[in-house]
């Protein structure tokens, strides 16, 4: 079952002084621009993160150096039998790109919190991040990182000590911009692309003794 949060009561976008109260379904490009619009600062490197706030939610979703629930405030959720809750921020189970809790309940808005700014310095942040985002990562299709860093080396840097760039299967092939990309070439299929996740991860194990996970989740049959 897909359940979609797209309808404008789910994707809406409220300001209450420097918080912002956001359906899941509002996307996070959207939540920056109205932050900026209302000179709202903390939450420009939500910009360039695809998806939306329920999404970014349950992955606990980064960049530049920050997470999604570095600035929530609370989050409302219901469970699998419909009952609907409200639980702080600080109550929440997190860690590195997962939120544990919503494997099992959905996500349904957030508050999140910045801070007052100048709209000038925080268009300013979005351009910087934006611009490093485009030198250092791939423009071709992709799910994103698709590892999780390990304690001791970036994922990126990791594979491309491992001379895995432009390692191919199929239509999927390790980026040459970003190790931690595995890009489309526009014909790639799903198993293409996890026989190419199973390459690195073993030769990352052979090699340097270290256990690679995915941070893109896969579900469904392969």
């Amino acid at each position: 079952m897909v359940i979609s949060l797209a309808a404008p009561f789910f994707s809406r976008i409220e300001i209450e002084e420097n918080k912002l109260v956001c359906g899941a379904g509002a996307r996070l490009k959207a939540v920056a621009v109205e932050a900026k619009r209302r000179a709202i600062s903390g939450l420009e490197f939500l910009e360039g993160i695809p998806g939306s706030v329920g999404g970014a939610l349950r992955m606990n979703a980064g960049a530049m150096g920050a997470a999604t629930f570095d600035v929530v405030e609370s989050m409302r959720f219901m469970d699998h039998s419909g009952l609907i809750a409200q639980r702080a921020a600080q109550d929440i189970k997190v860690e590195y790109r997962s939120c544990a809790m919503l494997k099992t309940s959905i996500a349904l808005s957030a508050i999140l919190c910045g801070s007052a700014g100048v709209k000038e310095n925080i268009q300013y942040r979005m351009d910087e991040y934006s611009r490093k985002r485009w030198q250092t990562q791939p423009a071709a299709p992709s799910a994103g990182c698709m590892f999780k860093n390990p304690p001791t080396v970036p994922a990126g840097k990791l594979i491309d000590e491992l001379g895995l760039k432009g390692t191919r299967v199929g239509g999927a092939m390790v980026s040459m911009e970003h190790g931690n990309f595995i890009v489309n070439d526009g014909s790639a299929s799903a198993r293409d692309v996890l026989e190419l996740v199973e390459i690195i991860k073993a030769r990352a194990k052979e090699l340097r003794s270290i256990e690679l996970r995915t941070e893109v989740e896969i579900i469904g049959e392969p």
